[in-house]
This record gives C-alpha cells, structure tokens and sequence, in this order.
C-alpha cells in the first residue's frame, strides 16, 4: 500500500472551522461511476476537516495521472492525500478533467443528475495560496491539452456562430440571428428555467463563447478517443479555465443572469463529465475548483507547466483540422477497410472449402486429407 505520509489529518481550532466556512473558493472531486479512486465520503460535508489547501488540491492531480506529487509536499499534507485518495498506486484513472470556473459559489448536485453516469462526490473548501504551479516538466508520459483554448479568432464571425449554434443544439437548446445582429442564445436549464443570451452584447457573448470553447474542444476529444489507434495511452490532463460569469457579478446590471448563467456552467460541466466517462470507459476523474472572486483582473488559480510536447489527442485534433466532417471521414475509412478485410477472409475461407469438398479421389488428394490408406 503506497503512503505518502503519516501525518495526522485532525485540525483542531474554531479559527480553521471558520476559514473553512467563509472560504471564497471550493473544488469538487467527480470519481467514476465504474471504478474507485477516491474515498467515498458523503456530499457537502461541514465539519473542522472539511477544507484542503490549494497546494494539496493540485497535489490530487499528478498523483491521479500516476505520477508521483511533488517532493514540496509537506507531511500533513501528504495525509491529506492519503484521506481523500485511494492509496494504490496500481489504480489510477490516468485522465484528468481539471476546470477552473471564476464567478461561481461551486457546484451544487441534487437528485435531478441521479441520470447521469456520474460516480460519486467528494466537496470541500480551498484555503491557502492564491495560485499553485503543477510542474510535469520531467514527466514525458504525460500529455496536456488545454480545452479552453478558442477555435475561432475574434474577427471570424461564421466560426464564431457555428461554434454557439453546436453549443446550442449540444445542450438542448436554440441559436438565432448571428453576431452583428439579434443574436440570441437561448438554453432550458435542467432546474427548469431558461437561460436568454444576448451575443450582440460583448460580456454576454464572452461568456457564450468561452463556454463554446471548452465545450467544443472536449467533444472532440471524446470523439477522437472513441477510435484511437493507440492501444498503449498515455497520461493526459485536459485543463481549461471558464471565464465570464465574473463579469456578470460586477456588473449590476446583469446580476439577474448571474444565477441562470452558473446553472448552465453546472449543466454543462456534468454533462461533459458524463460523456468524457463513457467515452473513456470509466477511466477520468473530474477536479472542478470554483471561486467567488469577482475581479476579472485576477490571474488563474492552477498554472500547468511542461517542456513543449504535443499530445496525442492535440495532435490528433490538429491534423483533423478540428471539423467534425473530417473526423467522420477518418472513421468512415477505418470501417470500410475493416469491413472489405472480413470479407475478403469469408470469401477466401468459402473458396478453400468448395475446391476441399470438390478434389478428385486420387491417392495423392487422399493422403492430403490425411486419410489413411491400406
């Protein structure tokens, strides 16, 4: 059984309690639905132990890519890990959903997601530095692709629409107008109220957009795993920070989309979730770290660094030209060959058995059937 410090993991102190409670950030930990990689503990919990520091947040993620944490990690913290992971080494997931959302008072899960192939759920309070490094810079079987990055330039207007009307149709909802004029975007919400994104104006389209992003690179990726040629994987993180529901905060005039514009995020996060889940048989956690930080000027709470190496799934995506047609095309080619394959095979198998049954009874054809003769 792999320890990573012996540490005891009680904190005493009321003053802890109240940092844990009044904390302005929090991170949520997803665990498949079909394997365990956390410990089980109940949902919300509020108590003295219910907090982690941000560096013991980020220390989570090598460990669950199979990598050991930094050698930085002190020894309480070391125990934390022990609590929150299961500690066997042999066992990880291998792929991380790690998501930074600004703007946002975490996620809060109810029955309405029992649906969804989600395992269970571990919550707590962020305390501790403002920003935290994951370093993988010696770790060449780690790939990292970052799923927040656009795929639309700012003045491609008809990339921009058709990225907003897949998000649209994606999550149930519709994209009218374009851009320049009346475009509106318009989401039901799984709490039953529905969210009216005006994209001409330029916060509410920031938002859309960004959302966009992520949404669009994730789907990709799940798409292109579904048939990758690679039987031996590699660790991958797929990291992305969601901007604009802050903007929505400091603004008054747009508080009332606020609460509608977090519910959406929530929506979405667990519906990638769920997808990334099946599409990776199980094998993905998710990390979700949330803060009430309302400064759009704020710098991002996790950095990951690494020297310059292009992942497979990046590459993938890259040589696909990021269209679903093409991705198409490449699985439609594989099927086809698979299939002219097989049929080759019956053919050749239907053809040695006919000239088998049909040989002339000679001594020669006799003996090749291993017939024995007196």
């Amino acid at each position: 059984m792999m320890e990573y410090g012996d540490a005891n993991l009680s904190v005493e102190g009321v003053g802890i309690k109240n940092k844990a409670e009044s904390a302005s950030r929090s991170v949520i930990f997803f665990d498949s639905p079909s394997y365990s990689y956390f410990h089980h503990r109940p949902f919300g919990i509020e108590d003295e132990k219910n907090f982690m520091l941000l560096d013991e947040v980020v220390a989570t993620v090598p460990v669950l890519l199979g990598v050991a944490p930094p050698q930085s990690l002190k020894a309480d913290s070391s125990s934390k890990l022990n609590k929150v992971l299961v500690p066997n080494p042999f066992e990880r997931p291998h792929t991380v959903f790690l998501l930074e959302v600004r703007g946002i008072d975490g996620l809060s899960l109810s029955t309405k997601y029992s649906n969804l192939a989600l395992g269970s759920s571990f919550s707590s309070a962020v305390l501790g530095s403002r920003k935290a490094v994951i370093d993988f810079s010696g770790e060449e079987d780690v790939s990292i692709v970052h799923v927040d990055e656009p795929v639309c330039t700012k003045d491609d207007d008809s990339c921009i629409n058709k990225e907003l009307s897949e998000l649209a149709e994606w999550l149930g909802g519709s994209h009218t107008g374009s851009l320049s004029s009346h475009g509106k975007l318009t989401i039901p919400l799984s709490s039953g109220a529905t969210i009216i994104l005006n994209i001409t104006k330029e916060t509410e389209r920031m938002f859309a957009t960004s959302l966009a992003s992520l949404v669009g690179n994730t789907r990709r990726i799940a798409r292109l795993n579904e048939f990758a040629q690679s039987s031996i994987r590699s660790s991958e993180l797929f990291v992305g920070h969601l901007r604009g529901l802050e903007v929505f905060k400091v603004e008054n005039d747009q508080r009332d989309i606020l609460e509608l514009g977090a519910q959406m995020v929530e929506d979405s996060v667990l519906k990638l979730l769920t997808m990334l889940q099946t599409s990776f048989g199980g094998r993905v956690v998710g990390v979700v770290l949330s803060s009430k930080d309302a400064n759009p000027n704020l710098e991002n709470m996790i950095e990951v660094t690494q020297l310059l190496r292009v992942s497979r799934s990046l590459d993938e995506m890259n040589a696909d030209n990021h269209t679903s047609t093409e991705i198409q095309q490449v699985l439609l080619a594989r099927r086809t060959l698979a299939w002219i394959t097989a049929i080759i095979l019956v053919v050749s198998t239907l053809i040695g058995i006919y000239f088998l049954l049909n040989m002339p009874l000679t001594r020669d054809t006799l003996l090749y059937s291993n017939v024995k003769l007196d």
